[in-house]
């Protein structure tokens, strides 16, 4: 089967044609390439899906309506409408939503988590996060008397988050007209688009940390702020005593209707009661105070323009197309995604398959060798490329294992690859990517099912030879032995009963065999769940006590570089190369396993393929984790490196 390359740009000119004048024809409504009912086809539930859990959590707690709506706001303002503001914190970076004007004042997490959810288990990898808070806002208004209106989706989720961005960007609750209509500004809203917005103000809480000063310390010539009437006043600093201004106490922001999208807020204002600094500067603008007097007297009129404006403020900076990614987690950065290198090195699978292709064609020997490569590669330390990494005099890197050396081959392969990826895209494409890919082309180069590889990987900069005893299964590993093993990686019994099924190509040392021709746990003759004829073929191919590493046998005698499922029927007639091959018959559910597989190829290679991108997600380094390695350096040479650069 040719293998599947992630199609990046491929569109005809006629098609583009069509599309210029679809997008000239909307260029005055839409900003990039949202649209209206954007999922109609690929998840056509995803809107109802996400109203339905604002609904609950409203009903629940009817807070959870301002939260939402202060949560996307937040997150646009912000690196733009990208979900940003939804990724948790690492140890190495404080995310967004733990930025003081954020934490611990934004809520509604719960409610994005739950729909997200839902939606990955209906249309997995389908529907952004930035999409589903988009909506979720909507909803939100709409639940609380506001206008609804229609949000055009084909928002993609960012990559990165930091606490000192939201600082940067958010209006703070003490900024004058000025200073508000320049951060809205910035964002491409309007001064009256920053009066339409603040009426969010009308529903939800506060905490009394925002707005303490006001009552207790406003400034030198006056304790309390003189613009706020002196019976709000009062009744604000009984709730908040001076000096216990404490995280978890909370007051409406809209005394009147907290829970209600409606011109109440505007009112407040009028009456010297807005609760921020921002909020009562207002009036102290011409401009901006005959405005708040308009929506005071005319709520309709506020609503719709209220409805507009969130759908501007929801396109600020949108990604769209290629650009970020679709978390399935929405608290989870740097997710491995198909057609990772589509923008930044739109070659790199191509290059890499060209590789593998000329490594075929000389040695056919060699699409085995990538494919286990991989697999040793991830059950150690993860997918990170470590397994290519040089030893040095004072360090045996995981290539030079007993396990792995001699019989892992095709590292000219990837270093082939690598330097012609380097030439095209320096320091872009990384190590532990282009193994993924090249083992997926080895599969498909074999006659077997391709698939899309999720990439993005990044490279592991430690590479230890004691690491790869204690984690790769041994030849002679029991089932259940196997099973502990796989599942350690986060693989089912099924999944290792699957991907067991590479022993259908390449070829394995004698030394790996031996101990099951000969004097076999003392019998003095070779294991007898082993076919006696069979075991004669291979004691004439590996003598006794040879120890010459360049003897080697076919796992599958038959078709020894074809992905099939002869690996399966060899065990059935009891001719599994391996210790662990053959016990695949000593457990119930195992041996159905195998007699499935045997008796049904396409089933095993649809199977095969889903497991091969599941392995390939083993505790992967991703976003800031890791490096990505010009070349196959020392592990000494690596660290020296990330010194260099404060990375360790």
């Amino acid at each position: 089967m040719s293998p599947i390359i992630s199609k990046c740009h491929q569109i005809s000119t006629t098609t583009i044609a069509f599309l210029s004048l679809i997008l000239l024809s909307l260029s005055g409504f839409l900003k990039a390439d949202l649209q209206p009912g954007f999922y109609m086809q690929s998840c056509p539930m995803a809107e109802f899906i996400v109203k339905d859990e604002v609904r609950q959590a409203f009903f629940s707690d009817r807070g959870y309506a301002a939260g939402l709506v202060r949560l996307h706001f937040h997150d646009c303002f912000v690196r733009g409408c990208d979900a940003s503001v939804l990724l948790d914190s690492t140890p190495g970076n404080a995310a967004e939503k733990d930025a003081e004007a954020n934490n611990p004042s934004l809520r509604g997490f719960d409610v994005i988590d739950n729909a997200k959810a839902r939606l990955e288990n209906l249309c997995p990898g389908t529907v952004s996060c930035a999409d589903i808070l988009a909506y979720a806002a909507r909803d939100s208004v709409e639940m609380t008397g506001g206008f609804g209106y229609d949000v055009p989706g084909g928002r993609r989720d960012g990559r990165v988050s930091s606490s000192s961005e939201a600082t940067r960007n958010l209006p703070p609750p003490f900024a004058d007209v000025d200073l508000l209509t320049k951060i809205f500004g910035s964002k491409g809203l309007t001064q009256e688009e920053m009066v339409i917005l603040s009426g969010a103000h009308t529903i939800g809480r506060s905490h009394c940390t925002s707005f303490s000063k006001r009552l207790y310390s406003f400034s030198t010539t006056a304790a309390q702020d003189p613009s706020i009437n002196s019976a709000y006043a009062a009744q604000l600093q009984r709730q908040c005593p001076a000096g216990n201004a404490g995280a978890n106490i909370v007051v409406p922001m809209d005394p009147i209707s907290p829970t209600i999208s409606d011109t109440a807020y505007y009112r407040n204002i009028l009456n010297n009661r807005g609760l921020f600094t921002s909020d009562q500067a207002l009036l102290s603008d011409s401009t901006t105070a005959s405005l708040v007097t308009l929506y005071a007297r005319n709520p309709g009129l506020w609503g719709r323009k209220f409805a507009t404006a969130m759908g501007s403020m929801g396109q600020i900076g949108v990604l769209t197309g290629d650009e970020g990614e679709i978390r399935s987690n929405c608290r989870l950065e740097a997710q491995l995604r198909v057609g990772f290198y589509c923008n930044s090195c739109p070659l790199a699978e191509r290059i890499v398959r060209e590789e593998v292709m000329k490594g075929f064609m000389n040695d056919k020997g060699i699409a085995p060798g990538l494919v286990r490569m991989h697999f040793h590669d991830c059950f150690v330390r993860g997918c990170d490329g470590s397994v290519l990494i040089d030893s040095t005099s004072s360090n045996t890197a995981e290539k030079d294992s007993p396990a792995n050396s001699p019989s892992l081959r095709g590292f000219e392969v990837i270093d082939n690859a690598k330097t012609r990826l380097e030439s095209q895209c320096k320091g872009v494409v990384s190590c532990a990517d282009i193994l993924a890919f090249a083992a997926r082309d080895s599969v498909a180069i074999t006659r077997g099912q391709s698939y899309n590889v999720p990439s993005g990987r990044r490279d592991g900069r430690v590479s230890s030879e004691s690491e790869v005893l204690q984690n790769l299964p041994g030849f002679s590993f029991n089932v259940d032995q196997l099973t502990q093993n796989f599942a350690n990686k986060n693989l089912t019994q099924e999944e290792m009963v699957t991907l067991s099924g590479a022993h259908t190509l390449g070829r394995s040392h004698c030394t790996s065999v031996g101990s099951r021709l000969y004097n076999f746990n003392g019998t003095n003759g070779p294991d007898s769940t082993l076919e006696s004829k069979y075991a004669g073929q291979l004691q004439q191919q590996c003598p006794e006590g040879s120890t010459d590493s360049s003897l080697v046998v076919s796992m599958d005698p038959q078709t020894p570089f074809v992905t099939d499922v002869n690996y399966y029927q060899d065990l059935l007639a009891n001719r599994g190369l391996f210790t662990s091959d053959q016990t695949l018959l000593s457990n119930s559910n195992t041996a159905n396993e195998v007699n499935q597989n045997a008796r049904n190829q396409f089933l095993w290679m649809r199977k095969f393929a889903a497991a091969m991108v599941k392995m390939g997600q083993i505790e992967v380094l991703t976003g800031n984790a890791g490096e990505i390695r010009a070349n196959f350096l020392t592990q000494n040479q690596l660290l020296l490196q990330a010194n260099s650069h404060g990375n360790v």
